[in-house]
């Protein structure tokens, strides 16, 4: 019994103590909280940041990018399953990120870094996008939201293109078998998207062999505009039956469809390019892109003449390699003197039997064409005769008198040169209609770079002028004491560029007073600004033509 009594006293006031604190819950009493350290969150002023691999600050199609930022929280207490929550409008299309992340436990007097990933697809928009950041904490003290607007592009594509190439060789002047040669090609990309992961390959058919350069080239990114030189070094053995090669270079980038494939057909016995080209990276942005090229705007496009012109005969020295090393080489005097015939033949249409071009000539082999013009002048008496001169000019100290170099050349000496003004004679007793004279040369003892090319003196100097008589014409690349400058963006002479520029523009169709001053006004002002030095075309005129020169044609 008196277990009993027990337990009901223990019921009974455990039920009390239930209605008293029940009694102390009513509506209009004081609860007070004892203790209580809440997390007091805030998004670090200046700490969001917007990350694109690119870092033109747009979030651009396909790319990855990151919402960075720093939460504070500056309470006494931890915070705990606090919630991010991002949120979007504007232009928002082909997007896509986290829009709520728990963000776990953000200590007290600690500050926490965070990104979210903002992923691009191919149908983003041009645009602008606004997103506003916040930070929830269960307790009610998160942050404030923050915005941040960033602008949004479409996907712009690349294009890869095989722009240009040439062959050159060191054994020989045309392609052969068993001989090798060096393939150049110029890869670029040739519109405004950024080209990525781009891989090159060269494929070459059966008994042709890659001896040098990598045979799959891989390239991290092209920018707009953005060119590359590929090398290679090729051969051929006997077992080839072809009459060209085929040398295929497959271009493949990151999204496999914006690259266009080439197939270049090596004629054998084609001729070889002067040299390399020394390329430099050409990136354009959003202006407008120029197709890059390893050959000169000259040397492309040459204008054609529906008619023959029989009654013109072209005779053409052009000197570049020197086999003595007291005298340089001449940079680009053969592609001078080879594109020249292609204008005589193609532009003033002179049929290829009536041009006669010779490279790297020999005092012999001067004296034979000079023979072989005063021949071919004779038998044809009412012809016109066109004689061209790229290479080294020079003078002879002691008596100032200008000379033409042969390659074999040793020094200046009267033996072995050309003295212009004897060969100015001889133009003279020709009795042909007209003579017009192009020299690619200076007779100051300078080179074409501006280094002394034989005077001991280390000074250039002014040559004695020639005397012209006769039907002549001579347009000369500079006068006095000058140099006669290359054009090295163009592969030219640069007396030789604007000659071919003239006939190229006007189709062959200029009187002689036109392509004088046009001569003059550009060589001086592009020698100025390029080289600094003026370089001053000039013009010697027989005086028994009066001025009935002006009106003349080369067609």
């Amino acid at each position: 019994m008196k277990r009993i009594i027990f337990l009901v006293s223990v019921l009974m006031l455990t039920f009390g103590l239930i209605a008293q604190n029940q009694a102390k819950s009513k509506p209009g009493s004081l609860n007070i909280v004892k203790d209580v350290k809440p997390a007091i969150l805030s998004i670090v002023p200046g700490s969001i940041q917007f990350v694109d691999a690119t870092g033109n600050n747009a979030i651009d199609a396909s790319e990855t990018c990151k919402l960075r930022f720093k939460v504070s929280n500056s309470g006494m207490g931890d915070g705990y399953g606090c919630l991010l929550k991002i949120t979007s409008t504007g232009s928002t299309s082909g997007l896509s990120f986290t829009k709520s992340k728990k963000l776990g436990v953000i200590p007290s007097k600690k500050t926490q870094t965070f990104e979210i990933p903002i992923n691009a697809n191919m149908n983003t928009v041009n645009g602008r996008v606004e997103f506003t950041i916040q930070v929830d904490e269960p307790n009610g003290f998160g942050t404030d939201p923050i915005m941040l607007a960033v602008n949004t592009r479409a996907f712009i594509a690349p294009y890869l293109q095989v722009t240009d190439y040439t062959i050159t060789g060191t054994s020989s002047s045309v392609l052969e078998k068993k001989k090798p040669f060096d393939l150049q090609v110029l890869l670029q990309n040739t519109q405004y998207g950024l080209a990525e992961n781009v891989r090159v390959t060269i494929v070459v058919p059966q008994n042709v062999y890659v001896l040098a350069g990598n045979e799959q080239t891989n390239i991290t990114q092209m920018s707009a505009g953005e060119t590359k030189s590929l090398d290679y070094s090729l051969i051929a053995n006997n077992n080839y039956t072809g009459s060209t090669i085929p040398v295929k270079i497959h271009i493949q980038e990151k999204y496999g469809k914006y690259a266009e494939d080439k197939t270049i057909n090596l004629a054998f016995n084609q001729t070889f390019a002067p040299a390399k080209v020394h390329v430099d990276e050409i990136k354009q942005d959003h202006q407008e892109i120029q197709i890059a090229s390893l050959t000169s705007t000259v040397d492309k496009n040459i204008p054609q003449n529906p008619t023959t012109n029989h009654n013109t005969f072209a005779f053409i020295i052009a000197n570049e390699h020197y086999q003595n090393s007291s005298f340089a080489q001449v940079p680009f005097a053969i592609n001078d003197g080879k594109v020249f015939s292609d204008y005589c033949h193609k532009t003033l249409g002179l049929p290829a039997e009536n041009i006669y071009l010779q490279t790297d000539v020999t005092y012999a082999g001067m004296l034979s064409l000079i023979t072989q013009l005063k021949t071919t002048a004779a038998v044809n008496p009412n012809s016109n005769i066109i004689f061209y001169y790229a290479g080294h000019g020079a003078p002879n100290e002691a008596t100032q008198e200008a000379f033409l170099i042969p390659v074999d050349a040793y020094q200046i000496n009267p033996q072995i040169c050309f003295n212009l003004q004897k060969l100015y004679d001889e133009f003279k007793g020709l009795k042909n209609n007209r003579v017009t004279v192009f020299l690619d040369a200076c007779f100051s003892g300078t080179n074409r770079d501006n280094t002394m090319l034989a005077s001991a003196r280390g000074v250039a100097i002014t040559p004695k002028k020639n005397k012209v008589e006769g039907n002549l014409v001579v347009f000369s690349a500079s006068s006095g004491n000058e140099t006669a400058w290359p054009y090295q963006t163009e592969n030219h002479g640069l007396f030789t560029y604007f000659l071919l520029k003239k006939l190229q523009e006007t189709k062959g169709n200029v009187t002689y007073q036109e392509l004088k001053q046009y001569l003059y006004n550009n060589v001086r002002r592009i020698s100025n600004n390029v080289n600094h030095k003026l370089q001053t075309p000039t013009m010697n005129v027989s005086p028994n033509l009066g001025n009935s020169w002006q009106t003349w044609r080369l067609k």
